[in-house]
């Protein structure tokens, strides 16, 4: 491992066996011109993880602990990282390619006003087999606090000092803590794209943002948005947009789970953006709207519909 390294990238893994040796033998013989370290933290594990992790110990700094959750496991990478630049690399989405630390740092070297670049991704099935590529759009606040949508996502680095400046991660979330990371990270310094596929996210049915979607999770939408416009000066139009597409797209969940009062979101997203959410689509709106008989016919909606109501966004 490198001594003076100046990315540290983070992989926090939790029953991780699938992909976790996928994951460091992608870091492992990524061709970059960077000096990095690589630390795993497996957070309490009850599978094959730590086996798997521990024929590379020699070459990563590898932690076993308890489990204390995916955002505190990313913070305690944080506090003993030596890297100037982070990368939190997920156990199952493997590092596309070695260019992504090049082009990061490249960037963050320029300007010290820049407090994080991402970079645009593929999407790939459990077989590492690319599904589509999300091209992203510059960042502006409109699109990731008034749209909601997490712009800085696989791939991304980011400045450590800034990072601990705002306490990292916040563990009070469960699934919306990358969001709320961002979000509170944007009034730190400027976030910029970077116009290149570097990265890639792992589509499957055991992944956070797929298995769990439901109630608790429409509640964080909801209250991580609440929660940033009552502790940051934010544009009274943006927040309303910001707060009217949270309950949309909260209200979208209820596809997932029959607790999450759909159609009730959807008045309410309305009636705080004094308009239909700009990020609604028709089709989610009918199905709002004809709860609980929607629900009877789900057999019949389209996956491309599926996707629409509760993915990655």
């Amino acid at each position: 491992m490198e001594s003076n390294p100046t990315v540290t990238i983070i992989t926090p893994v939790f029953n991780g066996a699938d992909y976790i040796e996928e994951t460091i033998y992608s870091v492992l013989n990524a061709k970059t011109t960077v000096r990095f370290e690589y630390i795993v933290i497996d957070d309490g594990s009850n599978d094959d993880t730590h086996k798997i992790v521990q024929n590379f110990a020699q070459k990563i700094i590898f932690i076993r602990q308890t489990n204390i959750g995916e955002a505190n496991t990313v913070n305690k990478g944080l506090n003993i990282a030596k890297g100037k630049y982070i990368l939190v690399l997920s156990a199952d989405d493997p590092l596309l390619s070695g260019d992504l630390l090049d082009q990061a740092t490249h960037i963050l070297n320029q300007k010290a006003t820049i407090a994080a670049v991402y970079p645009d991704w593929n999407v790939i099935d459990k077989t590492g087999k690319i599904t589509s590529t999300k091209i992203l759009p510059e960042y502006s606040d409109e699109i990731m606090i008034g749209k909601c949508k997490t712009l800085p996502g696989p791939g991304t680095i980011f400045r450590k000092d800034l990072a601990l400046s705002i306490g990292g991660r916040n563990g009070d979330w469960r699934f919306v803590s990358d969001f709320d990371f961002w979000l509170r990270l944007s009034r730190k310094g400027e976030i910029r794209r970077i116009p290149n596929v570097l990265a890639q996210w792992r589509y499957h049915d055991t992944s956070t943002s797929i298995a769990h979607r439901g109630l608790e999770m429409a509640q964080e939408r909801i209250a991580v948005i609440d929660r940033f416009i009552s502790d940051n000066s934010i544009d009274s139009k943006l927040s309303r947009n910001a707060q009217g597409n949270a309950l949309y797209m909260a209200a979208r969940l209820s596809f997932f789970d029959p607790r999450v009062k759909g159609r009730s979101l959807l008045f309410k997203a309305i009636k705080k953006n004094r308009k239909i959410p700009s990020e609604s689509r028709t089709i989610v709106i009918i199905f709002l709207l004809l709860l609980p008989l929607s629900r009877a016919v789900v057999k019949f909606i389209p996956q491309e519909v599926i996707k629409l109501l509760g993915t990655k966004s």
